[in-house]
């Protein structure tokens, strides 16, 4: 079941659905980037809210398509990451400059390990200690890195939402590395990753991403199930 869930188109247009209504429910399709940044009225010809709900569909592609191992869903994450990290510094988010060129680069590392590697096949599970201490060092490394650049992005105020958004970062990073490897562990951390993101809409108010996270945990339980099948 939850393999066919993994290859199914129908779920891939149930994703799109759900992000599509939120986008449109939130308010986006009418916005314009004059809505969002200053820069003359020029702007208002710009579509801001279409290409943003138009980036989330990108996103649910790519995660839909690596769910099934088809490198085209890296593909599809790289022109995601590009557009998102625009959308982020648009929006105010300036530590955009550091994360998303990181995670652009994993992504490039990710193409390449995928092409030279067989098709449908994950890596062979990271064990014993080498396997322990590697995954714990991509951990270390990923919520450490989120820690510093999100304490400047939320200019040293601690507060709840900044651990929250903390970890969600750290999970993502350490996710994406482990999907740079191939490995199918990854859908471990974005399974916790959609949980925090969950936990993250609740604490914003934001109920109508509720939906969203759900169909994301529902996905990476069937992408895990489909990269654990026998070849």
């Amino acid at each position: 079941m939850l393999v066919k869930i993994a290859k199914s188109k129908w779920f891939d247009l149930l994703g799109i659905a759900i992000v599509i209504i939120i986008s449109i429910a939130s308010g986006y399709l009418t916005e314009t980037l004059a809505d969002v940044v200053n820069w003359g009225s020029w702007t208002r010809w710009v579509p801001f809210g279409i290409i943003s709900i138009f980036n989330t569909v990108l996103s649910v592609m790519s995660t839909r398509l690596t769910g099934r191992m088809l490198n085209s869903g890296n593909i599809v994450g790289i022109i995601n990451t590009v557009l998102s990290g625009t959308i982020d510094y648009l929006l105010g988010n300036k530590a955009a400059v550091i994360t998303y060129p990181i995670t652009f680069i994993i992504y490039v590392l990710a193409i390449n390990k995928w092409k030279n590697s067989e098709k449908y096949k994950a890596s062979k599970p990271l064990t014993g200690r080498k396997g322990l201490l590697t995954v714990l060092a991509i951990l270390l490394v990923s919520f450490v890195f989120s820690y510093l650049v999100n304490y400047a992005g939320y200019q040293g105020k601690i507060s709840l939402l900044f651990w929250l958004t903390t970890i969600v970062f750290g999970l993502s990073m350490a996710a994406n590395i482990l999907n740079a490897m191939k490995l199918s562990v990854q859908w471990s951390y974005w399974f916790i990753y959609n949980i925090a993101q969950l936990i993250k809409a609740f604490v914003q108010g934001n109920f109508a991403n509720v939906g969203k996270y759900i169909y994301y945990i529902i996905n990476a339980v069937a992408a895990a199930s489909f990269w654990k099948k026998p070849a």
